[in-house]
C-alpha cells in the first residue's frame, strides 16, 4: 500500500514537471519577442542616454550631461508645456463625451436602435488615424475648408488654423471632435451594464434620477474604467505626436510652436532638422518613461490603499 502510494506520487511529480516543461515551451516565443522588441529598446535607450551617440554606435560615455542639458533646453520645456495642455484637455473632453455617449446609449429604451448606434460608433476604429487627420486638414481646416468657408460667409478672412498662433492650439484640440470614436465608449457602456439593476431600482425609490443618479451612482461605480482611461490618457498623451508629424511639422523654429516631446525626439533622431543626436533624443525618451512609470506607480499605490481600506 505504502509502495503504491510512493509510485503514484512519483508519477504525479513527473507529470507536473512534464506539464511545466511544455508550458514554458509555449510561453518562450512570447518572452523572446517581448525581450527583443520591448525590453531591449528600453534598455538600449537608457544606455544611449548616457552617451553622445550620433547614430553610428554608442559614441563616447558622457554620464548625465544629456540630462543636464535637457533641463536647460528651452525647446524641451515648451514641448512639455504643450503636451501637458493637450493631454489634460484630451482626457477631460474625451472622457466627458465618451461617458455622455455611454449614458445615452445605456438609457435608450429602444434596444435595437442602441445596438445599431453601437456599431456605427465603433466603425471609426476601422479607419486609420492618418486618414482621419488628413480629412481634418484638407476638408475642415484647410484654406478652402468648411471652417474657412463659414468665415468667408461672415465676411472674415480665412485662417491657417494649424500654422498660426493661437489658432493652432484650438485646431489641434478640436481635431477628432467629438472624441467618441473607438472602443472606449463600449468599455464605459459595459461598466454601466454591469451595475446591478437593484441599485437603479433603489435609486428611483429614493427619488434619485437623471443627472443626480449619474453623479451619485453611475460614476462612482465605474471608477475602475475612469482610472484606466486616466492612466492610458496620460501615457498616450505623452507619447503622441502623429498630428504634429503629419500636419503641422511643428518645429520650434516655425511660427506655430505646438511641438511635443515625441516629435522633438523624432526631429533629433531622424528628421534631419537638427544634427543627429541619438543620445540626447534617448534622454528625452527616458524622462518621458520616468514620468509615465511614476504616474502609474502612484496610481497603483493609491488603488491598493483604497482596496485595503
Amino acid at each position: 500500500m505504502f509502495r503504491d502510494r510512493l509510485v503514484e506520487q512519483h508519477i504525479r511529480r513527473r507529470r507536473r514537471r512534464h506539464y511545466n516543461y511544455w508550458a514554458f515551451l509555449w510561453v518562450a516565443p512570447v518572452v523572446v519577442l517581448v525581450s527583443i522588441f520591448s525590453a531591449y529598446p528600453l534598455i538600449n535607450s537608457f544606455i544611449l542616454s548616457l552617451t553622445n551617440s550620433s547614430g553610428s554606435g554608442y559614441g563616447d560615455f558622457v554620464g548625465l550631461d544629456n540630462f543636464v542639458e535637457l533641463f536647460q533646453d528651452e525647446v524641451f520645456w515648451i514641448c512639455m508645456k504643450n503636451v501637458v495642455i493637450f493631454t489634460i484637455v484630451g482626457i477631460v473632453c474625451g472622457n466627458f463625451m465618451t461617458i455622455l455617449l455611454a449614458e445615452l446609449l445605456f438609457n435608450l429604451k429602444f434596444k435595437k436602435t442602441s445596438a445599431i448606434l453601437r456599431v456605427l460608433f465603433i466603425l471609426p476604429v476601422l479607419v486609420p488615424s492618418v486618414v482621419v487627420l488628413l480629412v481634418w486638414e484638407n476638408l475642415i481646416f484647410s484654406s478652402s475648408g468648411l471652417v474657412n468657408q463659414m468665415f468667408l460667409a461672415m465676411g472674415k478672412e480665412p485662417i491657417a488654423w494649424y500654422f498660426e498662433n493661437p489658432y493652432n492650439f484650438i485646431a489641434i484640440i478640436v481635431t477628432n471632435f467629438p472624441w467618441v470614436g473607438g472602443t472606449s465608449f463600449l468599455i464605459y457602456l459595459a461598466g454601466l451594464q454591469n451595475i446591478n439593476k437593484s441599485v437603479f431600482e433603489a435609486s428611483r425609490l429614493d427619488g434619485i434620477s437623471g443627472f443626480r443618479r449619474v453623479f451619485r451612482i453611475d460614476l462612482p461605480l465605474i471608477k475602475g474604467q475612469l482610472k484606466y482611461f486616466l492612466i492610458m490618457g496620460v501615457i498616450g498623451g505623452l507619447q503622441n505626436f502623429d498630428l504634429q508629424l503629419i500636419i503641422t511639422g511643428s518645429g520650434p523654429g516655425t511660427t506655430n510652436g505646438v511641438n511635443v516631446p515625441g516629435y522633438y525626439i523624432f526631429q533629433l533622431a531622424w528628421s534631419g532638422e537638427y544634427d543627429v543626436r541619438y543620445g540626447y533624443a534617448s534622454a528625452i525618451g527616458v524622462v518621458i518613461f520616468i514620468i509615465t512609470i511614476g504616474f502609474s506607480i502612484a496610481n497603483f499605490r493609491k488603488n491598493k490603499r483604497e482596496v485595503m481600506q
